[in-house]
């Protein structure tokens, strides 16, 4: 065995009666990423327990709890110890997520995930289990929904509740941003259908921050407000909503795309949401924005950005395809590389390409009779 290595246990005590990488009783397996010169040098620490043995073995937690293989989650290595079925540890997550559990592995009592070891046995008791826990969780869970549903005349939307397993109660938090109903469909918590007219929010977002170089302008505010940015296409009646309740988010995109790290060494930087609005399309306040330019504040449209963006990057096509034309005229069609075949098969038809490739073949038949004929003479 290479220095430093170790093998789990289940290994070391295969070992020890006799057993090989070659010959090995039929429940286990080789395990993969080997690491060494020898089969069981791998990053599984050797032999591993196969699928076939597993499902028919249940497993117990230090309190007498019993859990099926599958609840089991294996080979998680915490605190320089490793966790799986094959060092008789393998954890699961405790159903009463009770820390600081006398029975559970030393290492894993403080941990914040709720994770408890537990151990190989033959039997298995239903009642008795992490299952049966669970499935009693679950049916209460289910009658609360009820008894929540009936409370609220079934003006309730599962979208929108969540279940606190520990205080074993539903709650009610509207979030327009986690609506699914489409255009026309019924909302359970409006008592009605939504609008079948769709929109969007617009905001304008604000910069500003001190200009800092060596310029006699050093110092000045330097101000840009960016008009008609959408945040978000979607049914008019929630774009609504979410401009009553969660316009936070709207800010939250903008800062945390870009701002966040540009604050970090322009403590003058401020970023503001201004006008947000719902509408079908966009509109334009010319005289605004004549005032805002008389202020010194550069005034620029997300539309004429993204315009602008779309004709830039139609150019650089235009020009890589011509590029890429006369590359075939003067090299032929063999002289580029995949990707480029693939650019000009996307952009060309064959018999374009062809026409190109013709142009070569022809241009070298020139080159080969001014060469003989230089011979020649």
């Amino acid at each position: 065995m290479s220095e430093g290595y170790e093998y789990n246990l289940l290994t070391q005590e295969l070992l020890l009666q006799g057993y090989t990488a070659e010959h090995y009783p039929d429940y286990v397996r080789i395990g993969n990423g080997r690491l060494g010169k020898s089969p069981l040098e791998n990053s599984c620490g050797g032999f591993i327990y196969t699928k076939d043995y597993l499902e028919k073995k249940a497993f117990m937690s230090g309190c007498g709890l019993y859990v099926s293989w599958e609840k089991c989650i294996n080979d998680i290595d915490y605190l320089e110890e490793t966790f799986c079925f094959e060092n008789d540890n393998v954890v699961f997550r405790c159903p009463w997520h009770k820390k600081n559990c006398e029975q559970n592995h030393p290492l894993l009592r403080e941990d914040n995930f709720g994770f408890c070891a537990c151990h190989m046995v033959s039997d298995y008791q239903y009642e008795k289990s992490a299952e049966y826990l669970e499935d009693q969780a679950d049916q209460k869970k289910e009658e609360l929904f009820q008894k929540f549903k009936e409370q609220h005349k079934n003006c309730i939307c599962k979208m929108h509740m969540s279940y606190n397993y520990e205080k074993q109660e539903w709650s009610l938090q509207y979030n327009p941003m986690r609506c699914m109903c489409g255009p026309g469909e019924y909302c359970m918590l409006r008592g009605r259908p939504l609008s079948k007219k769709t929109g969007n929010i617009y905001y304008d977002l604000k910069v500003s921050t001190i200009r800092k170089d060596d310029t006699f302008f050093a110092g000045e505010p330097v101000v840009t407000i960016t008009r008609g940015k959408k945040f978000l296409q979607s049914k008019v009646d929630i774009c609504e909503e979410i401009v009553k309740r969660k316009q936070e988010d709207i800010f939250d995109k903008e800062w945390w795309n870009g701002y966040s790290m540009q604050a970090l060494y322009d403590p003058d930087l401020k970023v503001e949401i201004l006008n947000v609005r719902v509408a079908t399309r966009l509109t334009r306040d010319k005289a605004q924005d004549t005032e805002d330019k008389k202020a010194g504040i550069y005034i620029g449209y997300e539309a004429d950005f993204a315009k602008a963006k779309k004709k830039w990057k139609q150019k650089r096509k235009e020009k890589r395809l011509e590029q890429t034309k006369r590359k075939i005229v003067q090299k032929g069609w063999e002289s580029l590389n995949d990707t480029e075949q693939r650019f000009m098969k996307k952009r060309l038809s064959a018999e374009q390409i062809e026409a190109l490739q013709q142009e070569w073949v022809t241009a070298n038949e020139h080159k080969d009779e001014a060469e003989q004929l230089t011979l020649d003479l």
